[in-house]
């Protein structure tokens, strides 16, 4: 049995939402009001809370301004915060990551929790090549983690996290397989890439076939070219044509009519913090090659390109919106 693994928590994730939001400048008596109602909704909310807004100096004023409000109500809260005390704020939020219990996310963000006990791993902004015993080479994209099993039947890989591109060395007797919470790869004499993302893991073939297994036991063979998502709800083919999706290994993130959220989800594993997108942004369609090893260019290409607006909280958090939700 796999060891579990552990991630950022959701309700962190939400407390870190929060925060943003209540710091825009653009935080209605609604947003209030429901974080408000989220805060009082269980005690783990305001336990993650007092931990997160302590990144602004302020959880006590905050805290007080929401136990102010009762649920349903629509009253507006003010953020008491002027720009020196969230300056001062940044400048310190090293220091109050560590000291408020966050130093196992910050550590997560530069390398992920699950490498502590994977065979193979990689840290934030790094790539790794690798040959394997058999003869295979394996490259691991940043923020990846596998455990490799031969045996004298079978040559496994286990991807606990992130993506690899697989090189396979000919072996007749053992079939090599990578495997994944969603299901499992069977090259048959081949080069291609796997990349587990949330719910659901990918597969791009470059050469030769791949016999793909979901989870729920559904089987396809892909050629060289084809791409596919796979799940506990079964095998999805995509559009995009395989070659671009393995493009990471040559430091370049190359995106054909994909949505920002899919182009900010491959940006992440080279940035340091938080980068969040928000759903509005997500949607939009791109088109380009961005630099992988300099994401804050990344970014600063994508500002250039599309309507959006770009937001940083210290080196924590980055912040990616529509325009309009800036009006």
């Amino acid at each position: 049995m796999n060891a579990p693994e552990r991630q950022l928590d959701p309700i962190a994730e939400r407390a870190i939402d929060w925060l943003v939001r209540l710091d825009s400048g653009s935080a209605s008596a609604d947003d209030r009001a429901a974080f408000a109602a989220w805060l009082s909704a269980d005690p783990r909310h305001r336990n993650a809370w007092q931990t997160v807004s302590g990144l602004l100096d302020q959880p006590v004023a905050v805290l007080k301004e929401a136990e102010a409000q009762l649920p349903g109500q629509r009253r507006a809260a003010r953020l008491a915060l002027t720009a020196s005390e969230r300056r001062k704020a940044l400048r310190n939020s090293a220091a109050t990551l560590l000291l408020l219990g966050l130093g196992s996310y910050a550590l997560n963000r530069q390398q992920p929790l699950t490498a502590l006990i994977a065979d193979l791993y990689t840290g934030t902004g790094e790539r790794r090549q690798v040959r394997l015993a058999d003869g295979s080479t394996l490259i691991l994209n940043a923020r990846s983690a596998v455990d490799v099993e031969f045996s004298a039947k079978t040559r496994l890989l286990r991807l606990r996290e992130g993506e690899i591109l697989v090189q396979t060395a000919p072996d007749p007797g053992r079939p090599l397989i990578v495997q994944t919470e969603h299901g499992q790869a069977r090259a048959l004499g081949t080069r291609f890439v796997v990349r587990r993302q949330g719910g659901h893991s990918e597969l791009a073939v470059l050469e030769h076939r791949v016999q793909l297994t979901a989870a729920n036991g559904v089987q396809q063979v892909f050629d060289a070219g084809a791409s596919a998502r796979f799940s506990a709800a079964g095998i999805r083919p995509l559009a995009e044509p395989a070659a671009p999706r393995a493009a990471w290994a040559d430091g370049q993130l190359d995106v054909r009519d994909r949505p920002l959220g899919e182009v900010i989800d491959a940006l992440r594993p080279y940035k340091r913090g938080y980068l969040r997108i928000s759903p509005q942004a997500a949607a939009l369609r791109v088109f380009g090659v961005f630099p992988l090893d300099d994401p804050e260019a990344a970014l600063l290409a994508l500002a250039e390109t599309q309507p959006i607006a770009i937001r940083r909280y210290g080196f924590l958090v980055t912040l990616v919106e529509h325009r309009d939700e800036r009006k």
